[in-house]
């Protein structure tokens, strides 16, 4: 069993833990809180968010107080800017208090690689502490490499864990220290180096406009 399936039979389990996760969109496992209470740091990885998960993102991120932030790519997924460029302006209007919210948090390392429905260039203008990194970046975490990049295609080789989003549909190289950003939010611990994936809110894939028919996002 996964521990996305431990964790969301952990949160079916436990009454209170599933309201949270209807009302705030997230569930926080006992065992994470623990692993929190006993000194590890977290590194939290997210991708392809959809405005619409924005509050509940942020609630998380307060509630788990992680030390490293990293988000690879497409900030606000629900507004397409590949397809739809001159949607330019409502992206402004929703990712930038967004990029703020990530900024004003206790993480002491904020990372954010965009993706193809990014504006690269308004993000590096607009971050402040943020590091706005190109696909394929190692960045070191105690003594792992920890390989970022959008697209599965272009993460870095022989990293330790490889960070990425941008399709559900990614295959899966059995390796479970390549994390999809999109499938979950992942959380890795150190340094024990555990991984613990927390479901997105209900509704996020609609937002994120995923197409049953063939599987992939836009």
């Amino acid at each position: 069993m996964s521990e996305m399936d431990r964790s969301m039979k952990g949160c079916l389990k436990n009454i209170p833990g599933y309201i949270n996760y209807l009302c705030r969109g997230y569930y926080v496992p006992k065992e994470l809180k623990e692993a929190m209470e006993a000194g590890e740091d977290l590194i939290l990885h997210l991708s392809d968010t959809p405005s619409f998960a924005y509050r509940s993102v942020i609630g998380l991120i307060e509630a788990l107080k992680p030390r490293i932030l990293i988000h690879t790519g497409d900030l606000a997924d629900d507004i397409k800017l590949e397809i739809y460029p001159d949607l330019d302006h409502l992206y402004k209007e929703k990712v930038l208090p967004f990029l703020r919210k990530l900024e004003d948090s206790s993480a002491e390392e904020v990372y954010i690689v965009p993706g193809n429905h990014d504006l690269a260039e308004l993000l590096q203008q607009e971050a402040g502490r943020s590091r706005v990194v190109p696909d394929g970046t190692v960045i070191e975490i105690r003594d792992q490499k920890v390989g970022l990049a959008h697209c599965q295609e272009d993460l870095p080789p022989y990293a330790d864990y490889s960070l990425y989003g941008h399709n559900l549909d990614c295959p899966v190289d059995g390796n479970p220290c390549t994390l999809n950003g999109c499938r979950n939010i992942n959380i890795i611990l150190s340094p024990s180096w555990r991984i613990y994936q927390i479901p997105y809110p209900v509704g996020t894939n609609h937002e994120r406009q995923y197409k049953l028919l063939n599987g992939r996002m836009l």
